[in-house]
Parts: C-alpha cells; structure tokens; sequence
C-alpha cells in the first residue's frame, strides 16, 4: 500500500500542488481515495475537474459534507413522516393492521388495471394493458417475498420484530415499517390500490388538473431514496452522482408548477433540495423549518462560490440556482 508521502508526490506528478505538514494531515483526514479519487470529476469519471491545489480538493469535500449536515436530518424525518401518512391511510381502508389483510384489500394495484375492470367476451385488451396486470401482480407478489425476508433478516437483531417472534404473534404494519427501507417503502406505496394513493395524495394537498398526483408522488419517493441512500453510505451527494435512473419529466414538471421555479431536471443537486423542500411543505412542517432549509443551502452555496474557482463550482451549482432559490422562499410564503 502507498504511503501518504508517496501519495502526495503521485498528486504532485499529476498537477496538483500539495506540501506541508498542515495538507498531509488534510489528505489523511478526508482520504486519498474517498478524497482526491472521489472529488477530482463530476458526475462521471470522464468529467474531469481542472484541479491545480489540493486546497481545492478540501473545498470540494467540506462543500459536500456541509450540504449532507444540511439535508440528512430533514431527510430522515421526511421519511419519517410520509411513511406516517401513508400507513395512517393504509389502516383506515383495510381496517387492519395485519399484513395479511392489508395485502388482500389493500395492495392491490393490480384491480386498477384496465385489464383488470374489463374481463368479459366484449373486452379486447390489448398486450399493453394486459403486461400492466401482469406486471402489478409480479410487484406484489415480489413485495410479499420483500416482507418475509426482512421478518427472517431482523427477527434476531431488531426488538421491534423479536418482540412479536416471542409472544408469537404476527409482525404488525407499523413494526413492518420500521424495518422497511426506503425502497422497500416505495414499492409497497406502489402496489396500493389507486383509492389509497388518492387519499395520501389528498392529505398532502397535491395538485391534480393536468397531473397524477399518486404517480409523481411515486417518483418521488424513488427519487428522494438515491439521495437518502448514497447520505446514508456517506457517498459524494455534490454532483448527484447517487442517481440510478432517469427521474420523470412530471415530478420537475409539479415542482415548477407549484414553486414557480424553472428547469427542474435533477441533474444537480439544487433540485433535491427543492424536492425536500416541496415535501416538507405538503407534510406540514412549518414556514421556519421550510425556509431554515432554503437559506442554510444559500449560505452553503454562496460560501463555496468564494472558495472555488467557477470553473470548478460551475460544475456542481447551475447559473439559475438563485433565482430557484427565491422561488421556494416566495412558495414558502404561501404556505
């Protein structure tokens, strides 16, 4: 394994001036490969930054680290709180708190299918709407096996599940919860019937018109997991290297809509921010924890703007995020 001088004559063969004491004690901190490895591009590693001091790789790592300080307890409490809202929803149409009964009235997305409501001779489905039924059953029965492996992964190691194992008793929804990830929570808000989606979106006061609210909030919570994931494994957030996929047109489109700000795309990490900030405004957080968030990230952002050359900080920060900056603080204002 290299030693860290050799590392800091490797960083210096490649253009980066490094020395001293002070900035050896500032690799070992933050890491050569955690640090250098991970900060020297944006978004892929063909995207390499034009880093000349290692002051600038320090700069690169606080600014990412301030930012997940900033979102990673509103994250963990917006998770909290919409998993609330939904299992409110959920035990109010099935009447239970058995998963059982939850999974016959209740997850079953699959009866909103139009192959599903038409059935008889005069019915022509098409391959289209006979793949969607298909596809809503496999995701329900894929959840059903979801559930079972996290009872026989945690029954040992958390109490919320042993304590149920012991009184033998079946593991109730609110518990099943807690062990859930935020993945697990989304496939589980997938497979709801359309009337309970309905109501979760009703109680969060979504728009409807020309959007589907129950879908976008879907998308939204798998696009707010990749976030919630790569803080929980202390991974670069900066660039939103964290994304696994393509996040819907509609839920940039809701944003724009509702906050009056413009060029929603996710490809930087503003939008999050937004996206954080619309949820904690629909599940009711205050207009001070909503705007705590806006102008803790502005003074994260203005901060760094300093510290960067804008050849490196215009990789990471848009042109217009002021301007969504000042449309969620007006939005907030509305609240």
């Amino acid at each position: 394994m290299a030693t860290i001088n050799s590392l800091m004559k490797h960083l210096r063969a490649n253009g980066i001036h490094i020395s001293g004491s002070t900035q050896k004690r500032k690799l070992r901190k933050i890491g050569y490969y955690h640090g250098y490895k991970g900060y020297r591009f944006a978004k892929s590693s063909s995207n390499r930054l034009p880093l000349s001091d290692f002051n600038q790789i320090v700069a690169l790592h606080d600014f990412d680290m301030r930012v997940k300080a900033l979102l990673y307890e509103r994250i963990m409490t917006v998770e909290t709180a919409l998993k609330n809202r939904v299992l409110e929803a959920v035990l109010d149409h099935s009447g239970s708190e058995h998963f059982d009964v939850i999974y016959k009235k209740s997850l079953t997305a699959y009866r909103c299918t139009a192959a599903y409501r038409c059935t008889g001779e005069h019915c022509k489905n098409t391959k289209e709407a006979k793949n969607a039924y298909k596809n809503e059953w496999t995701n329900r029965l894929s959840l059903r096996k979801e559930i079972d492996r996290l009872i026989a992964d945690n029954h040992n190691t958390r109490a919320v599940v042993r304590h149920f194992r012991d009184k033998d008793e079946d593991v109730p929804i609110w518990a099943l919860f807690e062990i859930m990830t935020l993945g697990n929570f989304g496939a589980f808000y997938s497979c709801l019937h359309d009337d309970v989606k309905s109501t979760i979106c009703d109680d969060l006061h979504m728009p409807k018109g020309n959007f589907d609210p129950p879908v976008i909030l879907k998308r939204m919570i798998f696009a707010f997991k990749d976030l919630r994931n790569a803080m929980a494994h202390n991974s670069i957030i900066l660039d939103v290297r964290f994304k696994t996929g393509r996040i819907s047109k509609s839920v940039g489109e809701l944003l724009k809509f509702e906050m009056g700000t413009i060029d929603v795309d996710f490809d930087e990490i503003t939008d999050y921010v937004l996206l954080i900030t619309y949820l904690m405004a629909r599940l009711q957080f205050t207009k001070t924890e909503c705007r705590q968030l806006i102008q803790g990230y502005r003074e994260i952002v203005e901060r760094y703007r300093g510290l960067l050359p804008y050849s490196i900080y215009s990789q990471f920060i848009g042109t217009k995020t002021r301007s969504k900056l000042n449309a969620a603080e007006t939005f907030i204002k509305t609240l």
